[in-house]
């Protein structure tokens, strides 16, 4: 599949985009392109590929932001880029509750810049990598990225168009940086008491390896505008998963413990994989689904939220920015959140 082709990734020093890595050299691509903006994470990155002395892939490291539509537009006129995966983005919901702006800039205008570039350079395949965050948002993230998908959508209907533009929608990535197993262990490193937000809190997880592969895997059938929804399995309790790593490191969970710290500003009881107004087909692949969307939003509409939500940035005015998230999108529902009193 990767075979001699040129493959760009975008966040490929974060935990998706360094398994895409590795999966796609797998794959002996002619050229790789690996855009970050963390500079020490691209850093060891390339030390770590250095180390494995990978001679059959050339491999360009660039350090910046997919806001950077100059930097963006080079890479890509300097390059016939065959796939684009797109997992460049900011993630974790408090933070983002508490500074929207830029969650807007990166997850909504960056992802429409990208995607506006790869349009008119002809990238063969565009995978944007979104979030069941998505799905009848409570956060500024999860708005974030529905938009995201909304205008991805809607930019493959474009008659001229010949990228294929594919959505991938899933759960937390198991043992992610800031994910809960990996604070669970720390926590317990340190002989401190084990913090969970709600004792009912349940989340839907899956591997990093698993995500990677069904990436893959989706690219040999998946068509331009379709969004695809990966096995998630079941909604898996937090409380339960932090007395499992309890014992998974040869504690007693009685011996141990667990307080509650309350639902932090953004964040859901329980995730979701899809509206009430969405449903599923299955697909070649038993684990791999299309979701069945209503895109109630065209282009111009589209295109004059974001001239909105640039303006607000360009004056960092963040409630008009949050209230423009909530006119365009209408399951945008702030929960726990200072952004409540604009629904």
């Amino acid at each position: 599949m990767f075979k001699n082709k040129c493959v760009l990734i975008t966040g490929a020093a974060g935990t998706i985009g360094t398994a895409l890595v590795h999966h796609v050299l797998a794959g002996q691509p002619k050229k790789i392109i690996l855009l970050d903006t963390a500079e020490t994470p691209l850093y060891d990155l390339e030390q770590a590929l250095n180390y494995e002395n990978n001679e059959l892939t050339a491999i360009q490291y660039v350090l910046g932001s997919i806001t950077n539509t100059i930097l963006v537009d080079k890479l890509l006129s300097e390059n016939t880029v065959d796939i684009l995966f797109h997992a460049a983005a900011y993630k974790h919901v408090p933070i983002i509750e508490k500074y929207p702006l830029e969650g807007v800039h990166v997850n909504s205008i960056g992802t429409k810049q990208l995607a506006d570039s790869a349009l008119k350079f002809k990238v063969k395949t565009f995978v944007f990598i979104s979030t069941d965050k998505a799905v009848n948002p409570s956060s500024v993230m999860g708005a974030t990225k529905l938009l995201a998908e909304n205008y991805i959508r809607a930019l493959s209907k474009i008659p001229s168009n010949t990228t294929r533009f594919v959505v991938v929608r899933f759960g937390n990535i198991i043992d992610s940086n800031g994910s809960v197993i990996p604070l669970f262990k720390a926590q317990l490193k340190q002989n401190k008491a084990l913090t969970i937000t709600h004792k009912k809190a349940s989340r839907y997880f899956i591997s990093v390896s698993k995500v990677v592969s069904l990436v893959s895997i989706s690219l040999d059938f998946a068509r331009s505008g379709e969004m695809l929804l990966f096995e998630m399995g079941n909604a898996q309790s937090i409380y339960d998963i932090a007395k499992t790593t309890v014992e998974s490191v040869g504690l007693k969970v009685e011996d141990v413990s667990i307080k509650t710290t309350g639902l932090r500003p953004g964040e859901k009881l329980h995730e979701e994989l899809l509206r009430s107004d969405e449903s599923i087909e299955t697909t070649v692949h038993p684990e791999i689904y299309v979701v069945n969307s209503p895109l109630k939003t065209d282009l111009t509409l589209l295109n004059n939220v974001f001239k909105q939500l640039e303006n607000a940035v360009a004056i960092y005015d963040t409630k008009a920015a949050v209230k423009t998230l909530k006119t365009a999108l209408k399951t945008y529902k702030s929960k726990n959140s200072e952004y409540s009193a604009l629904d």
